[in-house]
């Protein structure tokens, strides 16, 4: 029953928003490079616009490893625990879904076609969270990118809606474990939330 569901889910979201736009735009949304771009401009100007460096470097720092665990512990043991086929190799899908990278393999041979759960989910998520609990007030940025990219995953037909709600779900976790860390471990009793 959930996995008719989110077959179902899966065939909504990749082919009812599918344009050419879209089929331009999104793949390069979603490259696991150019996030790792964005991320790190980001970083940079967050670090040089910071009132308190030392903080803000901490912080960059805290998010840049918690998304480096998100992104191994997905890749090197979960996906290989669960290993459920991505819906782009899964040949009953082939004539019915809106494929973008056919036969992707992403570099990584031991889980190139294993699905559960999504790797972009888990660390877009976990940074979001860790992010949205230092700067509560910038939430409506945080929070709707990282659920656009979960989106882009769908649309580009390398996940299922689960494999993205469990990202999330994993991600959120890592990323509250990453703040309870740093405010206890890293973060000074004297440090302030920076203000936006």
């Amino acid at each position: 029953m959930l996995t008719s569901i989110d077959y179902q889910l899966f065939l909504f979201f990749n082919t009812f928003f599918s344009n050419p736009f879209f089929d331009f735009v999104i793949p390069h949304i979603t490259s696991a490079t150019n996030l790792t771009i964005f991320y790190f401009s980001l970083s940079a100007i967050y670090i040089a616009m910071a009132k308190d460096k030392i903080l803000a470097l901490k912080r960059v720092v805290v998010a840049s490893i918690i998304l480096g665990l998100a992104d191994l512990l997905g890749a090197r043991v979960l996906k290989e625990f669960f290993e459920r086929p991505r819906p782009n190799n899964a040949l009953y899908f082939v004539d019915g879904v809106h494929i973008l990278f056919p036969n992707v393999n992403f570099g990584r041979p031991s889980n190139a076609f294993v699905s559960f759960p999504s790797n972009h989910a888990m660390t877009n998520a976990a940074v979001a969270t860790v992010w949205t609990l230092w700067a509560p007030k910038l939430w409506w940025i945080f929070v709707p990118f990282a659920l656009f990219i979960g989106f882009t995953r769908i649309y580009v037909g390398v996940h299922y809606p689960l494999d993205i709600l469990f990202g999330f779900i994993f991600g959120a976790g890592l990323g509250f474990l990453a703040y309870k860390l740093s405010k206890r471990f890293l973060e000074k009793k004297t440090d302030k939330k920076i203000k936006e």
